[in-house]
């Protein structure tokens, strides 16, 4: 009997490879203390796909810039919380818009609160327009419109957390002039 790629046991092990393999690679991370779990509520729609990744995209938005200004704990998505009290930092982004307006801008805007052991705080409305020739041509240049926009929004509400000197380690002299700066260590 000859075994080939097509025969009944290759079939059998490439498809018990292929059922354990992500079950590998999703092993749960312990949760690092002063983690800034970020829950991103999207319009409802008719493709919870598409909301799933719309949720993502944002959360790795707000990872960067957080990043970015200086803030080193690490930052994760969190879809539903269950128990505040395990999500002692918890950023709440509700997503209103995030699309091409009738005049061909990209509109991103949300509203956000944070939560800390020391309480909650409704932190306002963010908002950024981007002309949607900003990004380029094609739909890599539209993608990139989509990001510069939510990046605007986003870096706003990076200012005002720091300024409100809410989470640890991520103060007002973190963000100095209006331009976000990586923090020198010593």
């Amino acid at each position: 009997m000859k075994h080939t790629l097509f025969s009944r046991p290759a079939w059998v092990a490439l498809s018990s490879l292929l059922l354990f393999l992500p079950a590998c690679a999703t092993t749960p991370r312990p949760d690092v203390p002063g983690t800034l779990k970020v829950q991103v509520n999207v319009p409802p729609s008719w493709n919870l796909l598409l909301d799933d990744r719309v949720s993502e995209v944002f959360v790795e938005q707000v990872r960067d810039t957080f990043h970015q200004a200086g803030f080193e704990r690490p930052v994760e998505e969190v879809h539903y919380v269950e128990d505040p009290a395990k999500a002692p930092y918890l950023l709440t982004v509700n997503l209103t818009e995030w699309r091409i307006n009738h005049v061909g801008n990209v509109d991103c805007t949300f509203s956000a609160s944070l939560q800390t052991p020391r309480g909650t705080r409704q932190l306002g409305l963010y908002t950024s327009t981007i002309p949607r020739w900003f990004g380029g041509p094609g739909q890599f240049g539209l993608s990139q419109a989509f990001v510069e926009a939510a990046d605007g929004a986003i870096r706003n509400l990076c200012h005002a957390i720091a300024k409100s000197e809410l989470l640890p380690d991520f103060r007002k002299a973190d963000v100095v002039s209006g331009v976000i700066q990586r923090r020198k260590s010593t």
